[in-house]
């Protein structure tokens, strides 16, 4: 009895109720233990990831002194694309199709002045009679329906190069920041080229910038050169673009942002600081008899057009509409 008890096989009952021993439920517990739970999920494994490549940065040093090297600079930083446009060149061009142009519309409208004196009506009414015409009429060096290929052709072509060249006089020019730094590198020793392939940045009223348009881009370059003379610390980004003490490269996210609090501080000061000092005069009781509240108003709607001008494209009419607003 003693062993069959230390191995935990008795159990005892009571009068209605079954019930377990200490052992057995010890035993039957730890069998419950054994037994996977169908709802038990397992913990996710971390996955170890291996240590990110670094970040590849392009370095001017790597590049030789000439082309290769003035092309990494030009594409290093949006300021620093600037480009001749070639407007007397796309006005040539125009020019050329244009008479092409006229020369064939002259020629069309002869045709039809021949038919018209000629009683050939009927090859002014019908395409389809006109392409299917007997001989052609003397002086008549190709059907009209060759004619008006080909003026489509350079009809195309004209209308093509319109709009491309109005694309190219909506682009900025270069600030005088931009375009001090490019021609600086080109004139030292970053890129040098020989003279008739350098002579491009002399042209400096034909030059064009492929920055893209802020409304307030001169203030990034305010801000540039403030981080300059104050020597504030560049990132490590543009520090590996080059090893040159004389070129300056910053995060154009963190200009931006910057940018944006003024812009901001600004428009707030604007619409607080004519409130308070109105609220002052009418504390005083003065608001109705005293001429500074007529120069507070004058004063700030004049300060609101002067950054709505220097902050913003806005256009004539729209600085009137927001200033009597």
């Amino acid at each position: 009895m003693a062993s069959e008890l230390e191995k935990g096989t008795i159990t005892t009952e009571s009068d209605d109720t079954g019930v377990h021993s200490k052992s057995g439920f010890i035993a039957a517990v730890r069998r419950l233990k054994s037994i996977p739970l169908l709802w038990a999920r397992k913990k996710p494994q971390k996955q170890v990831h291996g240590r990110m490549a670094p970040t590849e940065i392009r370095k001017l040093e790597n590049y030789p002194i000439g082309f290769p090297r003035l092309s990494c600079f030009l594409s290093s930083d949006d300021a620093f694309c600037i480009y001749r446009r070639f407007e007397p060149v796309y006005s040539r061009l125009l020019l050329h199709t244009q008479d092409e142009m006229s020369r064939l519309e002259a020629k069309l409208h002869a045709m039809d002045k021949t038919d018209f004196a000629e009683d050939n009506g009927n090859y002014l009414m019908s395409c389809t009679e006109d392409a299917a015409r007997g001989p052609l009429p003397r002086g008549w060096t190709e059907s009209r329906g060759q004619l008006l290929e080909r003026m489509k052709k350079v009809s195309i072509d004209y209308a093509d190069l319109l709009l491309k060249t109005k694309q190219l006089k909506a682009l900025d020019m270069p600030s005088k920041r931009d375009y001090r730094s490019v021609l600086h590198f080109m004139e030292n020793r970053g890129g040098q080229l020989f003279q008739e392939e350098s002579a491009f940045i002399y042209h400096k009223a034909d030059l064009v910038s492929l920055r893209p348009g802020r409304d307030h881009g001169w203030l990034d370059g305010k801000i540039e050169r403030a981080l300059q003379i104050l020597r504030c610390r560049l990132l490590k980004e543009t520090r590996a673009k080059t090893v040159d003490p004389d070129i300056h490269y910053y995060d154009r996210g963190r200009i931006a942002t910057c940018t944006t609090i003024i812009i901001t501080c600004m428009i707030l000061a604007l619409l607080i600081v004519p409130i308070w000092l109105l609220y002052r005069f009418s504390k005083a009781g003065t608001i109705t008899t005293s001429p500074n509240s007529i120069l507070v108003i004058l004063m700030f709607t004049l300060v609101f057009c002067s950054i709505l001008s220097a902050f913003t494209r806005a256009s004539r009419h729209e600085i009137m509409a927001a200033s009597a607003g």
